[in-house]
């Protein structure tokens, strides 16, 4: 668990960094102040797992590298993606056939996650110009190929079951199968649909209410 927390805080310092580097200077102010907030918490965690942060650091720095040069190579943007999640498996010793079989859990779990956000943010960065290796991989056409899209995410999503199959989770056995057998084919559905931005939007439409109701209370 303290191994899960140290690298799940050094990812969000990488996501903040991130969006940093994609907003400008007004725009990317709030995420300057999370990055802040989280330092000393992410630098603790860095030293706790230092191998693992050299990875994300390089992986991320590669995957920066492919989609600066639009690459339409989709399964090797998607492989540097997959390969930064795999990496967290190397918490586990060497010799132990878990550091193994984790991997390919978290492989096919980052690989999965690429491509269905891949899709998730077509739309938006087609406005924006921003690169989508969806479309750079189907030359602007890649609202034509939900069909591919749908069977290589839910090929990856199979192989991370089939991993999580070989090991033993005890207590956790129930959560992983939902989150595999349920939650992946559902979100994956959502996504593929158009329903997931509608559902978010739904999420934090309350949120909006609230603080607008703040402001003219103030």
């Amino acid at each position: 668990m303290a191994a899960a927390a140290d690298q799940s805080m050094i990812l969000v310092w990488y996501k903040l960094s991130d969006d940093v580097d994609d907003h400008g200077v007004l725009t990317g102010l709030p995420y300057r102040f999370l990055r802040r907030l989280f330092q000393r918490a992410y630098c603790r965690a860095a030293a706790a797992q230092p191998r693992f942060d050299r990875q994300v650091q390089m992986g991320l720095a590669r995957l920066r590298e492919l989609e600066q040069a639009r690459s339409p190579e989709l399964d090797r943007t998607a492989d540097t993606f997959a390969s930064i999640l795999a990496s967290a498996a190397q918490a586990y010793p060497e010799g132990n056939p878990l550091r193994r079989v984790m991997g390919e859990l978290l492989y096919h779990l980052g690989r999965w996650i690429y491509l269905v956000d891949a899709w998730d943010d077509l739309e938006e960065d087609r406005k924006s110009g921003r690169y989508n290796p969806l479309d750079a991989r189907f030359h602007g056409r890649a609202g034509e190929e939900r069909d591919y899209l749908e069977t290589t995410a839910a090929h990856s999503a199979r192989l991370a079951g089939a991993a999580a199959n070989l090991m033993e989770l005890g207590s956790w056995t129930p959560i992983v199968e939902n989150i595999l057998y349920l939650g992946l084919p559902a979100v994956q559905s959502a996504v593929l649909e158009g329903r997931w931005k509608e559902m978010r939007q739904r999420r934090r439409k309350p949120h909006e209410r609230s603080l607008r109701s703040a402001g003219r209370q103030s």
